[in-house]
């Protein structure tokens, strides 16, 4: 931060004295060889401090207008080519000097035993120009060396944010298309059921498209959040049963069983669902006679437990590496990296048991 915007920034403060402190710095080192040479040669008859403390005070008239000129010229200059703009630098410290030289003249009477400008001695004003030339140079250097390395500093941190933002932007498109793969999927083979329904058992056909309509009611709210309550979840898993039970009838028997505390935990959208279209599908599907799924949830040891088991055709029939699952396991991993888990295991005495394993929360992180 620069000595100008620290100024205008609010709680800024350490700025403005650092700067202010290299400023005056400055001005004891454009005293310091004066008093020197004058105390060596004799011609000061006042006490040391008292003429050191003068020398400093002109001095730092010369040095005075040396930040706000360069401040501005490199902020003016932003963008320019090298040469271009260390010429105009060079020229606002050049103007800078020659204006704290003036205002050093104007003001010498406030501290006249620091001594006058040269006067006759070309040696002499050359050597005194140069003096301060140099330092007021020296002085512009550091400020505009550490101006550029802060925009360097700023720049590769925005750089980051954006990188960083980028990249969330990207998990979030990942994640939404991975759950647009799913609703689509279960609402089209719904509607195909639906219609079939409704042409060969008119009454079956209709209580399907009701208990549609009351998962798409539960849903709609849930599409684009990032995390529903289990509660909400085991309501759609619900849902979606009863349509399967309408297609599939007493080739389908299920339970739900949560825990209070596990209701009130949040997971991904449509998760669990995905967990029980799989034991449908690939588990009781293919079998004749169907079968059972049992859904719980629980929490156990600060983390939260979904079990999805089915006593249907198990490992051999069934698919542990779909697409419902891979999308399963993908949105867990971008989510909550590995503090989520998947496991897939033999059921007793047949069939799959999938348990889900995440950390615990009530409520949707901000």
């Amino acid at each position: 931060m620069n000595p100008v915007e620290a100024i205008r920034t609010r709680g800024n403060l350490g700025e403005i004295v650092r700067w202010g402190g290299i400023t005056c710095l400055f001005a004891l080192c454009l005293a310091v060889r004066p008093v020197a040479s004058f105390y060596a040669e004799g011609k000061v008859a006042v006490a040391l401090p008292a003429f050191l403390g003068a020398a400093w005070f002109v001095n730092l008239l010369v040095a005075l207008p040396v930040l706000p000129i360069v401040v501005l010229a490199e902020r003016r200059t932003t963008g320019m080519a090298p040469w271009p703009r260390n010429a105009v630098l060079a020229g606002a410290v050049i103007l800078a000097t020659l204006l704290g030289v003036g205002l050093r003249v104007a003001l010498a009477g406030l501290a006249p035993s620091a001594g006058s400008f040269p006067k006759g001695d070309l040696e002499e004003i050359t050597g005194y120009w140069m003096e301060r030339l140099l330092l007021c140079f020296g002085l512009a250097a550091i400020y505009v060396l550490h101006a550029r390395t802060r925009r360097l500093v700023d720049a590769a941190h925005a750089a980051e944010v954006i990188k960083e933002r980028l990249s969330q932007q990207e998990t979030e498109a990942t994640l939404q298309a991975l759950q647009a793969q799913i609703e689509p999927h279960f609402l089209f083979n719904t509607l195909a059921n639906v219609r079939r329904l409704l042409q060969s058992d008119p009454a079956a056909g209709r209580e399907m498209l009701r208990h549609l309509q009351r998962y798409l009611r539960t849903s709609w709210s849930n599409l684009s959040a990032e995390l529903v309550s289990v509660s909400k979840a085991l309501d759609l898993v619900d849902a979606y049963l009863r349509i399967q039970a309408v297609r599939m009838g007493a080739r389908l028997d299920w339970r739900i069983e949560a825990d209070a505390d596990a209701a009130a935990g949040m997971l991904p959208p449509l998760l669990l669902m995905t967990l029980v279209e799989n034991a449908i599908k690939h588990g009781l599907g293919p079998l004749p006679g169907g079968g059972t799924v049992r859904v719980a949830a629980h929490v156990v040891d600060a983390r939260l437990q979904l079990r999805v088991s089915d006593d249907g055709a198990g490992f051999r029939q069934s698919s542990g590496g779909g697409t419902g699952l891979a999308n399963v396991r993908t949105r867990l991993g971008l989510m909550y990296g590995d503090q989520a888990q998947l496991r897939l295991a033999m059921n007793t005495p047949r069939g799959v048991v999938a348990t889900l394993s995440l950390p615990f929360c009530t409520q949707e992180p901000a």
